[in-house]
């Protein structure tokens, strides 16, 4: 079962360079210029997108545009895969700053909700003290005016 080709098959002889593969790489093609109306609405295609979705502009404003590349060859295809690459670490980075920051905003929110909560006490023993001081003193000054009564009669 181990020897079976369908699972692992054995090759004798090396792979075709990729240019007999993909002709076009070798080939110097020549590509047709897009009209003007089509670079233009393309440029502002994509600069309106870049506002959205910066580098997704770029893309959508070559295809509209004509971007003088042709989209069949295999650089083309290359080249939007370094730029879908280039887009994928920038929403990486743009992710990873964006929680850091919101870790940093729960972290805020957590020391003022303790400083809130710290004040809330210091209040509520202060309130209690004071009853306690207002007791006190309406105690004696109860006591005090039972005595004078007590005098008078």
């Amino acid at each position: 079962m181990a020897d079976d080709t369908m699972i692992t098959p054995v090759r004798t002889e090396p792979l075709p360079p990729v240019a007999k593969i993909f002709p076009e790489i070798e080939l110097q093609q020549k590509t047709k210029e897009p009209n003007k109306f089509l670079k233009v609405l393309g440029g502002l295609a994509g600069g309106a997108l870049n506002f959205v979705a910066p580098g997704l502009g770029g893309i959508l404003g070559s295809v509209i545009g004509g971007g003088g590349s042709s989209f069949g060859s295999y650089t083309a295809l290359m080249e939007q895969q370094r730029q879908f690459e280039d887009m994928q670490r920038y929403n990486q980075i743009a992710t990873s700053l964006q929680q850091r920051q919101q870790s940093q905003m729960l972290a805020d929110q957590q020391q003022q909700s303790m400083q809130l909560i710290s004040v809330q006490h210091r209040a509520s023993m202060q309130a209690e003290e004071f009853t306690t001081v207002s007791n006190l003193l309406k105690t004696r000054h109860d006591s005090e005016m039972s005595a004078v009564n007590n005098i008078k009669s």
